[in-house]
């Protein structure tokens, strides 16, 4: 069977297309009427005018790595090594030494996170026993070495300016604001709150209907009189 050949018909171009003058000026049009367009509407655009307006993040982004404190003003933090095991790309150092206040026991000397290896899956955050370590809604991060993405305790403790107005603000952490437990009015344990996935199962362990009474033991049987 021979094949059947089509041929397409192309039109010629006319001489305005070929100039193209006249395709020119339909393009900037088009590119103008967009740009009239959007000034008068920026606001409702669906991109944002970076740096100057920046995006809102919900409070669980897992952002820059913050180090809490106790009221005196010490880390939290035991030098318990859970975050550094946790960690999946292996970004977290920690040297302990001896805490000159006794009931601390331990605190770390050295708490170093690569923020270039780190991949911000929030594992340092759950691992930790001592809420110890949050995370923030700060990704503008930018470094001129590799030594300068190596953060220390001093760039990991917490600031004013991490919660102050304009600020990143707290991002990834156990929990948001109270603990839900206490909220409720049920028991937690001593220490911290518990991760989303032990409290839901903690709840539904208080949650359970209490044992029934003890049924009340029979009277005793009454003893047969002396006969006649």
């Amino acid at each position: 069977m021979a094949a059947r050949v089509v041929t397409l018909k192309v039109p010629e171009a006319t001489l305005a297309e070929r100039i193209y003058l006249v395709e020119i000026v339909k393009g900037l049009a088009r590119t103008l009427s967009h740009f009239l367009k959007n000034l008068s509407n920026i606001k409702g655009l669906p991109t944002i005018q970076y740096p100057e307006m920046l995006r809102k993040y919900s409070g669980r982004f897992r952002g820059r790595h913050i180090l809490k404190t106790r009221e005196d003003g010490t880390l939290k933090c035991v030098a318990c090594y859970m975050c550094e095991t946790a960690c999946p790309a292996e970004c977290i150092r920690i040297e302990a030494g001896e805490h000159p206040v006794l009931a601390y026991e331990k605190y770390p000397t050295v708490f170093e996170i690569d923020l270039l290896r780190c991949v911000y899956c929030g594992y340092c955050v759950d691992a930790c026993p001592k809420d110890a370590i949050w995370m923030t809604k700060d990704y503008e991060l930018s470094f001129f070495d590799r030594k300068s993405g190596v953060l220390g305790i001093p760039e990991l403790t917490e600031k004013p300016s991490d919660t102050a107005a304009g600020g990143p603000g707290y991002g990834y952490r156990p929990y948001e604001g109270e603990s839900p437990m206490r909220k409720a009015g049920q028991f937690e344990p001593s220490g911290l709150p518990l991760l989303p996935a032990l409290l839901e199962r903690g709840v539904a362990i208080n949650r359970m209907p209490p044992p029934p009474p003890p049924k009340p033991a029979p009277p005793p049987a009454a003893s047969p009189g002396p006969s006649v």
